[in-house]
């Protein structure tokens, strides 16, 4: 049985395109491929939606999640959600709050995991974020994200309508209609998190998923998921 199945409130608060098959291999992508990451972990989940992953995550294992969100009626979802499958609340919280701004408070507290997944194309803030989620002293970090086709280090700016749940809040609270965001390369993404100490990988999607129905970007190559690793400080140290 799919992971979603089993918890399918999380087809009916969803505020994406219903698409089961989608969730379960992203699911498998992201939490069910990297279980061990999980194991014990403060889990930080930005833009957490209706809580979907955070709750993955814990049923992956981890000991407390804290889900980041910009929309109300999201966040209200989230907390249902948990509280309708009986989610021991001393495991987990969520804040509505522009994430850029939760991640620039002076107290922002550590995690061993930070996830974001379904956001990192919808902002034009990427190296603000980087170095903020850096700031959490997370090992891990896990980006799933929509992606340019380029060799070089870019970001495709373009406008998004605020309206639609699925896309970047006004988070100047101008009262905007819509806003700029940019969409990374691959080459731009591993740039940016190179520069604060981390590694990037890309888990493979084409060696490990035989159905893309409903998820056919990622076989395009125009979405992928990304597992980086903090870097040892001392690994490029002088030899005492």
């Amino acid at each position: 049985m799919r992971f979603f199945d089993q918890y399918d409130r999380f087809y009916q608060t969803t505020a994406t395109l219903l698409k089961p098959n989608r969730f379960q291999q992203r699911w498998r992508m992201i939490v069910a491929q990297n279980r061990q990451l999980f194991e014990g972990a403060r889990v930080l989940d930005l833009a957490s939606h209706d809580g979907r992953w955070a709750f993955a995550a814990l049923k992956a294992g981890a000991a407390y999640v804290e889900g980041v969100e910009g929309r109300a009626e999201l966040v209200q979802s989230s907390f249902d959600n948990f509280n309708a499958y009986g989610i021991d609340p001393a495991s987990f919280s969520f804040v509505c709050k522009d994430l850029v701004r939760y991640l620039s408070a002076e107290n922002l507290e550590s995690f061993d995991i930070v996830l974001n997944l379904g956001f990192f194309y919808h902002t034009l803030r990427h190296m603000e974020i980087i170095e903020n989620m850096a700031r959490t002293n997370a090992k891990y970090f896990v980006f799933d994200t929509g992606l340019i086709d380029a060799e070089e280090a870019l970001i495709l700016v373009r406008r998004e309508a605020v309206a639609d749940p699925r896309n970047a809040i006004d988070h100047r609270g101008a009262g905007a209609d819509s806003v700029p965001i940019g969409i990374v390369s691959r080459a731009a993404l591993t740039l940016m998190l190179d520069s604060v100490g981390y590694d990037c990988n890309e888990v493979d999607w084409r060696s490990l998923v035989t159905d893309f129905s409903e998820c056919e970007e990622y076989a395009a190559g125009g979405r992928g998921t990304f597992v980086a690793r903090r870097r040892d400080p001392n690994s490029n140290a002088p030899a005492p």
